[in-house]
């Protein structure tokens, strides 16, 4: 009988505390009953944390603070050679408020850097000495040891890698620009001696480009003690279509002897390049190419053909050699008599 008691009461406490709508309630009072439930709950539990709050933080307390640096002061001419440590550990005794506060919010402290030993412990207390019932027992570390160099300033090249692809018949016209081309780099004497250009750490990917590049480019400072004096550069390049071209062109000879004539069989070549759609119309009205054999190659040949070679003469214009037929020609020598 005892165990059938107990198993009513349990399932009369399961049926009390289990959600859904209770017997003879209507089921938006009874929503509105838990929602204000928990509001109480809320609003007793912020109560006794504040009070919890009240009674243990007005009592002393002991902590360790990670505060964070800087070096101040430094002469003009001199640079530091070692980086700066961020943060010191500070043991630091007072009231709980207070050091509540201190926590959440850690002041940072300018250290007076003078070459040789820093007294950490002594600057720390010294900068802090505006907190009232705030005690400083210990820094880590006690003493700072620093190295400083004559500054010097060094203006270097900026070197960009690219890796950039095109959509068909898109091509770059001309070089390239950075802007600025160089910088000026400013620290101690031995790390700035040795730079000779500043390399940007990461490469520049541009893809199915077909559009004029203009691309703002962060200057990352690879080396914590070196100053730069611009934060990013740009990098342009002017983009056209281009479309293809074709000339025929005479050849000649090259350094030849007084009194000697060479004649070529086909005498002249076929050459297909590529051009700015935008520069086609003036190339066509020109010979943008010379074709030439050199006599030291007639003199060296013993099969009776040699390739010519194409040289670009109009150089104003972005062309790129596609290909030329024939590849190789004969070629005899006529005596003048």
């Amino acid at each position: 009988m005892a165990d059938v008691s107990d198993n009513k009461l349990i399932n009369s406490i399961k049926s009390a505390f289990k959600p859904g709508k209770k017997p003879g309630a209507d089921e938006t009072q009874h929503k509105f009953a838990r929602r204000e439930n928990l509001i109480v709950f809320m609003a007793a539990f912020i109560m006794a944390l504040s009070l919890w709050l009240i009674v243990n933080l007005n009592g002393s307390f002991n902590i360790d603070l990670n505060i964070p640096v800087e070096p101040t002061n430094l002469p003009e001419n001199m640079a530091l050679t070692e980086t700066f440590p961020e943060f010191v550990q500070v043991g630091i005794s007072g009231d709980g408020w207070q050091l509540f506060s201190l926590y959440n919010d850690p002041p940072s402290i300018s250290i007076t850097v003078d070459e040789g030993d820093i007294n950490l412990f002594e600057q720390v207390r010294q900068r802090l000495s505006y907190l009232q019932g705030v005690d400083i027992s210990k820094v880590q570390p006690l003493l700072l040891s620093v190295d400083m160099e004559p500054k010097i300033s060094k203006k270097v090249p900026v070197k960009l890698h690219t890796r950039l692809s095109f959509q068909n018949r898109y091509g770059v016209i001309g070089s390239p620009k950075i802007i600025p081309d160089s910088i000026t780099v400013t620290g101690a004497e031995s790390l700035v001696g040795d730079i000779e250009e500043w390399q940007i750490k990461d490469t520049l990917k541009l893809a199915e480009i077909r559009e004029n590049i203009m691309e703002t480019i962060s200057l990352e400072k690879a080396r914590p003690l070196v100053e730069l004096s611009i934060e990013e550069i740009i990098y342009t390049a002017e983009v056209s279509e281009f479309t293809e071209g074709e000339t025929t062109v005479y050849i000649r000879t090259r350094n030849l002897p007084r009194g000697q004539n060479i004649n070529y069989n086909p005498s002249s070549v076929t050459i297909k390049y590529d051009v700015p759609l935008k520069q086609y119309a003036e190339v066509s009205r020109i010979k943008p190419y010379e074709v030439y054999v050199p006599y030291s190659k007639i003199i060296e040949d013993s099969s009776g053909f040699v390739t010519p070679d194409i040289e670009q003469t109009a150089e104003e214009f972005e062309l790129r050699l596609r290909s030329f037929q024939p590849k190789a020609v004969a070629y005899f020598s006529v005596l003048d008599q």
